[in-house]
């Protein structure tokens, strides 16, 4: 399997789908209708740095050192489809490549990484809490541990962002310690960040753990729709655009399958 191949990654509450241009409006008003919670995450403020961040995540894509998703919420009830932020599988170190430390341009004979990182995660506060971000780490740490048989995932964080180490330890992630001075932080000077890992012989604890959390929050979103006078968990239609149907032909890596795999959610009772 070629990491370059496209890849969308299906679950029922979001899809994952590789970020390309025509995402480019769905991910503008994701990013601006609302930035509250964007304090301490990079996230592109206007169109021009939407068309960057777009184009160099096509760019890391090609030079196999990154797999960029759109982040797709679907309406539970309704099925609508909404864009509501990104996720990425990053900085791929590929030990089997003849040269180290990992190098650009040098990837594994088979295309597969031996190492990865989630990172350039953001979800528009509408779709915050509403098991997106439980469904959308399962799928893709399951991808890594399960199709690329990745020995490794970091995630990593600003020290000061407490919600979001809650939130990296409660997916099984170990606390690995504090990088110093580590880069530039989003909100202006340089930060500490904050390491997490899970390596191979965790990861079918930390599934079992996430396979448990998202299908209670499908518990609960199930009871809510059903209960008089309560509306169902869903994502705001008012604050982000809706996805259009139409997609455009993706033209395949060198190497790839012309069809893009399709990766179904690891299976979840039904509420």
């Amino acid at each position: 399997m070629r990491m370059r191949s496209p890849v969308t990654l299906h679950g029922r509450l979001c899809r994952l789908e590789l970020m390309r241009p025509d995402h480019i409006d769905g991910l503008l008003l994701a990013a601006t209708a609302d930035r509250s919670t964007y304090d301490y995450t990079y996230v592109p403020k206007d169109h021009d740095a939407v068309v960057r961040y777009v184009a160099l995540a096509t760019s890391d894509f090609a030079a196999g050192v990154a797999l960029p998703f759109t982040t797709i919420a679907i309406d539970p009830v309704t099925g609508e489809e909404r864009i509501v932020g990104t996720s990425r599988l990053r900085e791929l170190e590929y030990w089997r490549a003849g040269v180290w430390p990992p190098r650009h341009g040098h990837i594994n004979p088979d295309g597969r990484p031996d190492a990865a990182e989630i990172g350039s995660t953001w979800l528009h506060p509408s779709a915050q809490r509403t098991g997106i971000n439980t469904e959308a780490k399962l799928m893709m740490l399951t991808y890594a541990f399960e199709a690329w048989d990745v020995h490794r995932v970091s995630l990593k964080t600003d020290v000061r962002n407490t919600r979001s180490r809650a939130a990296i330890s409660a997916l099984g992630a170990q606390f690995e310690g504090i990088r110093r001075a580590h880069f530039p932080a989003a909100d202006g000077g340089v930060r500490d960040s904050a390491l997490f890992s899970i390596v191979r012989a965790e990861w079918p604890a930390a599934k079992a753990n996430l396979e448990a959390r998202l299908q209670r929050y499908l518990d609960r979103a199930a009871m809510a729709a059903m209960e008089p006078g309560m509306e169902p968990v869903r994502v705001d239609p008012h604050l982000v655009q809706p996805l259009h149907l139409e997609q455009p032909t993706l033209e395949p890596a060198a190497g790839a399958p012309e069809t893009a795999p399709v990766v179904q959610a690891p299976a979840i009772p039904a509420a």
